[in-house]
């Protein structure tokens, strides 16, 4: 009986050993191809990034709100380049030091990324690294609108000009412009279905919707 249950333990603990490596192949397969930075995880990004934006106040929260809207317009940018075929997409990851990039590794194995000089991939920034292709109009067009963004980072942020309802309005036309732009080049290179753009904001636009308070009117005394 007891030579039974010893082996029903091993038989027991072997199936449950062999469905967790089963599970961490799959789990590793999954992430590897996950971690892919393609055009369909740029919009991921950015609709992450825009879920986060539409829960900020622009006025009281307005650097957290500016970075969403910088990062976000910048994952835009990236499908955008990579939907042109200006860029080519991968398994890689840019660092502060331009042209430097890490790949080829693992988010459980940090010394697994080694660094690499890579062109014409993902930008941090628009212009660094510049792309070595001409820029499509609609690309033209969005870096210009990103560059307003780019114009507000050092004196609204890093420095302390008051944050006013003009430059939030001036940001967030910016910022929309540049997304519908990029969106537009996604969709019409037929790469990635762009997903839906959050709820209660206007068409290419994330911005928090405003409430509108209506007041009853008053009734007039009767004579």
């Amino acid at each position: 009986m007891r030579y039974t249950e010893t082996t029903g333990d091993f038989s027991r603990k072997f199936r449950l050993e062999s469905r967790r490596i089963f599970n961490l192949r799959v789990a590793r397969a999954r992430h590897d191809e996950r971690d892919r930075m393609d055009i369909a995880s740029h919009l991921e990004k950015l609709e992450r990034f825009e879920r986060a934006r539409h829960k900020l106040d622009p006025e009281m929260e307005f650097e957290m709100w500016y970075w969403m809207s910088l990062s976000g317009g910048t994952n835009a940018i990236n499908a955008a380049l990579h939907a042109a075929k200006l860029t080519v997409d991968g398994d890689y990851f840019p660092t502060q030091s331009v042209d430097v990039y890490l790949q080829g590794g693992r988010h459980d194995e940090p010394q697994s990324w080694k660094p690499k000089f890579m062109w014409d991939v993902d930008v941090i920034h628009i212009h660094m690294p510049e792309v070595s292709k001409p820029l499509t109009p609609k690309l033209e067009q969005a870096y210009a609108a990103m560059q307003v963004l780019e114009d507000v980072r050092d004196p609204c942020v890093r420095g302390g000009r008051k944050i006013t309802k003009k430059i939030v309005r001036e940001v967030d036309a910016a910022y929309t412009a540049a997304v519908a732009l990029c969106r537009e080049i996604v969709a019409e290179a037929g790469a990635v279905k762009s997903p839906g753009r959050s709820s209660g904001a206007a068409p290419g636009s994330t911005a928090r919707p405003v409430r509108v308070v209506k007041k009853k009117a008053r009734r007039g005394k009767r004579s």
